[in-house]
């Protein structure tokens, strides 16, 4: 009976401390990694935030710009930041909303990386007040003309957004021809 108690305490039943320690040591380093990985999503997430913001605002713009360059009948003035287009719009020439479409006058002009928009009559007068639609911009030349800017035809839209990290910038091009051409 003796054998068989000595037999009994000497089994290996459990865990030495070495294991143990090892074992603690090793579930530190990767609950740590799991708090750093974490927390790092939890610091980037305003920057994601505000780019979806401004990618959303540029799309919108861009479907805007295109929609009214669609039905556009005469370009006034053209430049590589600027674009003034006589076409038709959802409200009046005064910005007021309209239940038909109005023909106006709309000039969008880029400079400091934002973009703007503004209603008048279409001969140009009347002017409203100036609106902005898309900010954060890397450049102020948006606006590309075929054949030229003084008989375009084709009116391309490129708005560039820059990243937050400096790399793969975010590059949202478009355009229409005018479908209400006018010589």
């Amino acid at each position: 009976m003796r054998v068989r108690g000595r037999e009994i305490l000497m089994e290996p039943g459990g865990f030495t401390l070495v294991e143990m320690l090892l074992a603690t040591v090793l579930s530190m380093i990767v609950i740590g990694g799991a708090v750093m990985a974490f927390t790092a999503s939890i610091r980037s997430q305003p920057q994601i935030d505000a780019q979806a913001h401004a990618i959303a605002q540029a799309r919108t713009t861009m479907e805007r710009m295109v929609r009214e360059l669609r039905q556009g009948s005469t370009i006034s003035n053209a430049s590589t930041s600027q674009l003034s287009i006589v076409t038709y719009v959802e409200s009046t020439c005064s910005g007021a909303s309209a239940t038909t479409a109005t023909q106006c006058q709309v000039t969008y002009a880029c400079s400091g990386g934002a973009c703007t928009r503004r209603l008048a009559m279409p001969d140009g007068t009347s002017p409203t007040s100036a609106t902005q639609v898309v900010s954060g911009l890397s450049t102020n030349n948006v606006f590309s003309y075929s054949p030229s800017a003084t008989a375009a035809t084709y009116v391309g839209v490129t708005l560039i957004l820059p990243s937050q990290q400096g790399h793969n910038a975010i590059t949202l091009s478009d355009g229409a021809a005018l479908r209400n051409r006018t010589s």
